[in-house]
């Protein structure tokens, strides 16, 4: 059975993408109405397990006035309850209330609503009390993703479910790499996606436009000597974090790196950052960014010592950017030395009072007395 949950707010009707999302995520989510009751609403909140069974649990996640009642109400113990994630609840118990010790708790707050609970928290700068719901004016995007992030975190916690989403996102780079498939490659994510190329603003929005950047520009238009290293991969509740450093001679147009730059013939090397979110098993969108910076100076576009007059009157002697010495720094931070484009960094005095004081040598033989 699809492990359960009770989304519960003031309203009659409530956002129906929040609903949805859970339910693509595996969760029997059903949603709860407040009411103008508040007595009948706790004594339904105590009947929420009754025709559970040994084993089996339900989490609630509650908005406003809603998620107020459900922080009272579960600091007693509620059979088969498993965790209690509130959104700007318009009161907060006590600080020094104790919930039960296998109870997941997490509060979501507005930065002006002024709570400190105890339990744990976070706090949202720059947004008000609502900023979660998509249907509301008080929506803000950042902060509804940051918090559905640590939302979903605490439910899988609490369900015990794990998630590839390592397979999930090999699976979309085979199919985007190797096998070259748009139309594949494309059933692998939601049915609204977006990829985001940040330097070049290259990439697409919703099916139709990401579909055809991916079968007339992207997939198609990569030069044959194109590579991928991967130097680390992160992977947390709902994104893949991939640092990889991307090869190639540029023997063609590369329309995502490079839109309508002709054949250098130069070969570019350059780290490259691709933030991946998945939501129900699917690519959700990709923000990928890399040093466009770097990729000129390798391709001839962008020459460091062309410094703009105005600056050179001011003591400016290069552009501060490098080409491929980024990804060997990359590869081994004692490759290239630091702080080379710091004029003042090799004039400072030695002996500089501000540095940290040597580290006192290991004594011999561990310390210990010989003999």
């Amino acid at each position: 059975m699809p492990p359960r949950l009770h989304v519960t707010a003031e309203d009659d009707e409530f956002d129906e993408t929040i609903l949805q999302h859970f339910r693509e995520e595996g969760f029997d989510a059903t949603y709860l109405p407040y009411g103008n009751d508040k007595k009948a609403y706790i004594d339904e909140l105590k009947h929420l397990a009754d025709d559970l069974e040994l084993g089996e649990s339900y989490a609630v996640v509650a908005y406003g006035d809603a998620a107020a009642a459900c922080l009272e109400a579960h600091i007693k113990p509620h059979p088969h309850l498993a965790a209690t994630i509130a959104y700007y609840p318009t009161t907060i118990p006590n600080p020094k209330t104790k919930y039960p010790t296998h109870l997941e708790v997490l509060c979501h707050l507005a930065a002006n609503q002024g709570f400190a609970p105890a339990f744990r928290s976070y706090v949202y700068q720059g947004v008000d009390a609502g900023f979660a719901e998509h249907d509301l004016d008080e929506f803000n995007k950042v902060a509804a993703s940051l918090a559905w992030t640590r939302t979903l975190g605490t439910l899988r916690k609490a369900f015990k479910i794990d998630v590839d989403l390592e397979g999930i996102w090999e699976e979309h780079v085979r199919l985007e790499f190797a096998t070259k498939n748009p139309a594949a490659t494309m059933a692998t994510m939601v049915a609204e996606p977006y990829v985001n190329h940040i330097p070049t603003l290259t990439g697409g929005i919703g099916q139709k436009d990401l579909f055809l950047f991916y079968r007339d520009y992207f997939i198609p238009r990569n030069p044959p000597s194109l590579r991928m290293k991967l130097v680390s991969r992160t992977i947390g509740v709902d994104r893949v974090v991939d640092e990889m450093i991307v090869s190639f001679k540029h023997t063609q147009e590369v329309p995502w790196m490079l839109p309508d730059v002709p054949a250098t013939d130069k070969v570019v090397h350059v780290a490259l950052v691709s933030v991946v979110c998945i939501r129900g098993g699917k690519l959700c969108h990709e923000h990928i960014y890399w040093d466009q910076a770097s990729v000129l100076v390798q391709t001839g576009l962008l020459d460091p010592k062309l410094v703009p007059e105005a600056m050179k009157r001011k003591g400016l002697k290069r552009l501060p950017v490098y080409g491929a010495e980024t990804v060997a720094k990359v590869l081994d931070e004692s490759s290239q030395p630091s702080n080379d484009l710091i004029s003042s960094w090799k004039l400072r005095p030695k002996g500089d009072p501000g540095a940290l004081p040597n580290r006192p040598k290991p004594a011999a033989n561990g310390g210990k007395a010989k003999g």
